[in-house]
């Protein structure tokens, strides 16, 4: 246990090491609270950066504390795992009897040792100066079993990058203005690799295209596989795969449960529990019916969205068959990136259908609709979908969100806004 404990912290004794960190839009944040006595707890999909999260506060620790105050530990380690959290601690406070000062504990992928909520509790209400950093891929899991924690967690979801990350990945930041207006001819690609091949940072990073997609393919199957099927002990794995493939081609679509049982061969409470499984893992993000009662939620189908678009192009169908359920996809994730904790997100259905309605607190504060172009044919069918929406909410504007397209209209005395994706994105 000992030589696995100084293998994962190379700042010990001088070894090198290589982050290469690129900058998050949520950095600035860690700095507002790693001093704080809350529990840091990083959540989100698999290779969405939370190990690199962890790295930039080592990183910048290692600038203002010894270095022996700072412990990393991944949890995927074998020899680790099966230990316990207290023989680790104190094996490591054992390499270090002479250290002073408050020390930091980065424990990554925490599902995987047994009963970590306990000690965590223990050594988080003992008296030692101290502060503990942990992720993990599970996060309704790792919530339920964290009631012991309540009050002791900041937690930070970590989705793949937004569009304003992607271009500072890209070398260009379109958050800055100047820099907007400069490379304005460059935008419109960078959008279309962004939506084709998603935003997981390390298909970012690639630049062969055969490569990101092969990479999409293997986080799409190692997410079901091992994240899904493994851990809920699924054991008509068969079945769950057809339901995912389906679900996967079919972002943005509602969806009941009773034709995808029937689909699939399953009840609807099974294929209900799978979505549930899916959607703590972060593959798939369901979207509820607007209604003021809970009963009013559930009866309605519900909408089906990936976690990143370059899963469902590198799994289903290809970018350019329907670039429309792309671009909502995609704005379905900005919107849930940007929720926080006071916001929530649906779709509505009267007579017409709005795609997006975003309620915050007790009042819903906007709708929006999404489509790749307002044209002669779709004119009345998006903007009376929308109008329903504003007219039910007591809203005097609304949003479409379009590919290119930038005006607004006055219609029955309300303001639309029609605003291009790259306008929207980059504000």
């Amino acid at each position: 246990m000992e030589k696995n404990i100084v293998y994962w912290n190379p700042w010990w004794n001088n070894r090198e090491y290589n982050f290469q960190i690129k900058d998050r839009d949520f950095y600035p944040l860690l700095n507002k609270y790693i001093e704080r006595k809350e529990i840091i707890f990083f959540t989100g999909v698999r290779r969405s950066g939370k190990t690199t999260a962890m790295y930039k506060i080592i990183h910048a620790l290692l600038e203002k504390v010894p270095a022996e105050n700072i412990l990393y530990l991944s949890m995927d380690d074998n020899v680790l795992s099966f230990s316990t959290l207290e023989e680790i601690y104190k094996t490591y406070k054992e390499l270090f009897p002479q250290k002073k000062g408050k020390t930091y504990i980065l424990l990554d992928e925490i599902q995987n040792v047994t009963n970590w909520e306990l000690w965590l509790k223990t050594l988080y209400d003992s008296l030692e100066d101290l502060k503990i950093i942990v992720s993990g891929s599970k996060s309704y899991i790792l919530k339920r079993q964290s009631t012991l924690l309540t009050g002791r967690i900041l937690e930070f979801e970590i989705y793949p990058l937004s569009f304003i990350e992607y271009t500072k990945f890209k070398g260009l930041d379109i958050s800055n203005k100047l820099n907007k207006i400069t490379n304005e001819n460059r935008i419109p690609a960078l959008l279309k690799d962004y939506m084709q091949f998603g935003a997981f940072p390390e298909i970012v990073l690639e630049e062969d295209e055969q490569m990101k997609i092969l990479l999409g393919k293997e986080y799409f199957s190692n997410i079901k596989n091992k994240d899904i099927i493994t851990y809920f002990n699924i054991r008509d794995a068969r079945k769950f795969d057809r339901l995912s493939l389906f679900l996967i081609s079919n972002i943005s679509k509602l969806y009941s449960l009773s034709k995808l049982g029937q689909l699939v061969s399953l009840s609807p409470k099974i294929v209900n529990d799978y979505i549930d499984f899916a959607e703590m893992m972060y593959l798939f993000l369901p979207l509820n019916h607007f209604d003021y009662s809970i009963k009013g939620q559930i009866t309605k189908p519900r909408k089906i969205y990936s976690i990143d678009t370059g899963l469902v192009n590198s799994s289903a169908f290809q970018f350019s068959e329907n670039l429309g359920r792309y671009l909502e996809n995609i704005v379905f994730l900005e919107l849930k990136r940007n929720a926080g904790h006071n916001k929530e997100l649906y779709y509505y259905s009267g007579k017409k259908e709005c795609d997006f309605v975003i309620k915050e607190d007790l009042d819903v504060v906007d709708v929006i609709q999404v489509t790749v172009e307002i044209n002669d044919d779709n004119e009345k069918r998006e903007i009376d979908g929308l109008v329903e929406a504003m007219d039910k909410f007591n809203l005097e504007r609304g949003t479409i969100l379009t590919m290119r397209q930038d005006e607004t209209r006055t219609i029955h005395n309300k303001t639309i806004e029609i605003i291009s994706l790259i306008n929207w994105l980059g504000n």
